[in-house]
């Protein structure tokens, strides 16, 4: 990426010709275009430019809490503008996703910690989580679940929050990121709800009979992980190597899960961009494919009854 002069972009002066203190949305369109002519890569929260310079802009004028439209001609101090321009650059300059930055990501509606040690939350399993899996299941009837390769501990969390009865026991194996899962469940107290173990895959696992296990665990293919944009090599490479074909985990999870389900139990798992992948590897299999609310279909979901009778290997 060239160095990028200052005249190179567009400006934003603190106040207008008509003397008025430049707005929030001054501070956004300035943002969103310089995002939009830096070499950027999105996917870690935002997809385009404005709603990454929005995020931006909300978080350093602490107004997250509030609808844009109704903040958006509020005055802009001159401060918080040049915190914002300095992360916009910082942002550019280092091809760090935002959220590392920040220390903030949303998933299910809340507000997660992370830093460098667990990848940014964004599965679509917060949408699943937040609109529930009817008519296969009832998430608010379950009593216990595993978030297995729990990374941020996002999915263990969001379940304990949105369904105050459930028990979640969220496990990985790399320690750094249980480190995050720690710090985000003493956040929203939800220490007497979930329980993190280091465990790769089912290892150290107990037992147990679980209504539900959700896992984003790493799907990537060997081949196109040094294809990755610069920001994803920002985070652990552990959370997405998933082997030569991207199923070498995602197979291990079907072939034991069943053994960590109840009767009723179910499996929600993300392929991501890898979901094609698993179709080929099982083509006799009918996979039921759930559509997120970004009309992706990367998340499928399967009862225990079928996990016994396929025998996936």
């Amino acid at each position: 990426m060239s160095a990028t002069s200052p005249h190179d972009y567009p400006s934003l002066d603190k106040t207008h010709s008509s003397g008025q203190l430049s707005t929030i949305d001054d501070c956004v369109s300035w943002a969103a275009a310089r995002l939009d002519q830096a070499d950027v890569f999105w996917g870690h929260g935002c997809n385009n430019a404005r709603d990454e310079a929005i995020w931006a802009t909300l978080h350093v004028t602490d107004l997250m809490d509030q609808e844009y439209p109704e903040i958006a001609s509020t005055p802009i101090s001159e401060q918080d503008y040049s915190t914002v321009r300095d992360l916009i650059e910082t942002r550019i300059r280092t091809q760090q996703p935002l959220a590392y930055l920040i220390r903030e990501a949303w998933f299910a509606g809340y507000k997660f910690y992370i830093d460098e040690r667990a990848i940014v939350p964004r599965s679509h399993l917060g949408d699943f989580i937040q609109d529930g899996l009817e008519p296969w299941t009832d998430l608010s009837s379950l009593q216990r679940a595993l978030d297995l390769c729990c990374g941020s501990g996002c999915i263990a969390v969001a379940l304990a929050l949105t369904y105050p009865k459930l028990i979640v026991d969220a496990s990985d194996l790399d320690a750094s990121a249980l480190e995050v899962a720690k710090i985000n469940i003493d956040r929203f107290q939800v220490e007497d709800q979930v329980q993190v173990m280091q465990s790769d895959l089912f290892q150290n696992v107990p037992v147990r009979k679980y209504d539900l296990i959700a896992s984003n665990p790493p799907y990537i293919p060997s081949e196109e992980l040094d294809e990755l944009p610069e920001e994803y090599l920002h985070e652990p490479n552990l959370a997405f190597a998933g082997g030569e074909d991207g199923l070498k985990f995602v197979r291990q999870i079907l072939i034991q899960a069943a053994d960590y389900l109840s009767d009723k139990g179910h499996l929600l798992i993300e392929l991501g961009n890898n979901a094609d992948a698993l179709e080929s590897a099982y083509p006799d299999f009918p996979f039921l494919w759930l559509t997120s609310r970004s009309e992706e279909s990367v998340v499928v979901l399967l009862s225990k009854e079928e996990l016994q009778r396929y025998k996936f290997q």
